[in-house]
């Protein structure tokens, strides 16, 4: 599992025990700090001296999401890489639904399942059923609880820190575009609304600097959107 965290201590001990609660328990927590100024690294250091499953790292200097997720699959020995933000639960059967998805389906390179939203307390206001493979990739993103093969990984150019966001975006596009993906129709993951979660940040692909340069994700939701990748307009014909 992976947890990149910056300046979330509020949400952060939520977060590490819906991945203690597991029913499955070969696991292993890397948590990734982003120089959090917040005590949200001291909490997550005093956590994992209770658990040798956890451990924690921690970035010299801020590097943003994007380095945070590079820097923090370096640490991650398992053959399945999970998503959870510092911000967010799993549901208590997450990992076993995942793992025996993937002993089940071994072309499957990438999965992620059906979602919940909660608002900043934890309380769950709603669900959400993400789209079935098959369709346009364009019509796709990252979507939680995504959980790929380090095989899958390793066969991609991996996590892109010189994007100014997207960075679990342009990993799916990268894998999704060559491999096999899947959806687990069951909610396993509970992301928390708080009005400052990082996926509303993310810069929109038509004015972003990197969309022709260092960006993955752009250039392939552009083949399969039929978008021109310099003007961001559908092409004609």
């Amino acid at each position: 599992m992976m947890m990149p965290a910056y300046n979330y201590v509020k949400y952060l001990k939520p977060a590490i025990d819906s991945v203690k609660a597991q029913t499955y328990e070969n696991w292993e927590l890397i948590i990734q700090d982003d120089a959090s100024t917040d005590g949200t690294y001291e909490l997550a250091w005093a956590l994992a001296q209770k658990d040798k499953r956890i451990k924690v790292h921690r970035n010299e200097k801020n590097l943003g999401i994007q380095g945070t997720r590079a820097n923090a699959i370096k640490h991650i020995t398992g053959d399945l890489i999970g998503h959870l933000d510092s911000d967010d639960t799993l549901y208590p059967n997450s990992l076993q639904t995942m793992v025996d998805f993937f002993a089940d389906h071994p072309d499957v390179m990438l999965a992620y399942s059906d979602m919940a939203d909660m608002d900043e307390t934890g309380n769950v206001f709603g669900y959400r059923s993400n789209r079935n493979p098959g369709e346009n990739l364009a019509f796709y993103g990252w979507m939680a609880f995504g959980v790929y093969r380090k095989t899958a990984y390793d066969k991609v150019k991996g996590y892109n820190p010189d994007i100014p966001s997207c960075e679990d975006g342009d990993l799916f596009m990268q894998i999704c575009d060559q491999q096999k993906f899947a959806r687990v129709p069951v909610v396993l993951y509970a992301r928390r609304n708080h009005g400052n979660n990082t996926s509303l940040k993310n810069q929109k692909c038509d004015t972003c600097p990197a969309r022709t340069t260092t960006c993955n994700f752009a250039p392939i939701w552009a083949k399969h959107a039929g978008y021109d990748l310099v003007t961001w307009k559908k092409k004609e014909g």
